[in-house]
């Protein structure tokens, strides 16, 4: 058999097989005033509205339809209970016959969607005290489990943005990080190039400052010559003093223009 008529095989098996069962659950809360209320639905089918049929069971022959109505109106508590949305209460008049006993109604629940029925019949005297003392009790707690899903949903939406929060700071500190070295990268190239700027310079005057230094200390040489030159020639026979400095002033100008020349 090919994997196509075997895909077929399985759509027809489905398809025969028919819808899910229902799984019908409900309850009869009170008979108060004339009216019955109560709910119903198919946790198999929640989307489903359930139809209810009200009957009064007799002894001695078949039951007595009274009513039908549709479990579709919204309640609270149901929706905070986890009864699918809570559209699923449903109430209706009773018309009873005369002497008819309240307690005998039952409620016939069926399914649209796979034409099961499930009978609720009301909950027995105990059962209605139990009721009626929870009942207040078990409204708060559903008040209260429904505003700790609120905050639930508050904290989930708060965490979500501060994730975002921290995602978007993450990427802000990468991009700082990115524009520091970028900067650091150009002022490190601006000061390389200062440093190139200034270097030769510096080179040409410490150069120039290193002959200023040969340069004087060859002029403390030669006026340690002329010295000694105006020395020896003041203490030379047959020589006037303004001519042997003229002389010494001389020799020391000339020296000092030969290394002006040649330094």
């Amino acid at each position: 058999m090919s994997a196509t008529a075997k895909i077929v095989d399985l759509h027809e098996a489905s398809a025969e097989a028919g819808p899910q069962p229902a799984a019908i659950e409900g309850h009869i809360d009170a008979v108060q005033d004339g009216r019955l209320f109560g709910w119903a639905w198919d946790r198999n089918h929640p989307g489903d509205r359930l139809t209810v049929e009200l009957r009064l069971e007799r002894d001695g022959g078949p039951p007595l339809s009274l009513t039908r109505v549709a479990a579709d109106r919204p309640r609270p508590d149901l929706a905070g209970g986890g009864i699918g949305d809570g559209a699923h209460a449903f109430e209706a008049e009773l018309a009873l016959p005369e002497g008819a006993d309240p307690v005998r109604v039952v409620a016939v629940v069926g399914s649209p969607s796979t034409g099961e029925t499930t009978i609720f019949a009301q909950p027995s005297p105990e059962d209605q005290r139990l009721d009626r003392l929870l009942g207040q009790h078990l409204q708060r707690l559903s008040e209260r489990i429904d505003a700790l899903r609120r905050d639930q949903r508050q904290l989930a939406a708060g965490q979500q943005a501060l994730g975002r929060l921290t995602r978007e700071a993450g990427e802000g500190v990468a991009a700082l990080r990115a524009d520091a070295g970028r900067a650091e990268t150009a002022q490190g190239e601006h000061h390389d190039a200062v440093v190139d700027a200034v270097a030769g310079p510096l080179r040409e005057l410490s150069e120039r400052i290193g002959g200023l230094e040969v340069f004087l200390m060859r002029m403390d040489q030669s006026l340690r010559t002329l010295d000694r030159l105006l020395a020896d020639k003041s203490g030379s026979p047959g020589w006037p003093p303004v001519v042997a400095v003229l002389a010494s002033a001389g020799a020391f100008l000339a020296a000092m223009a030969g290394m002006l020349l040649f330094r």
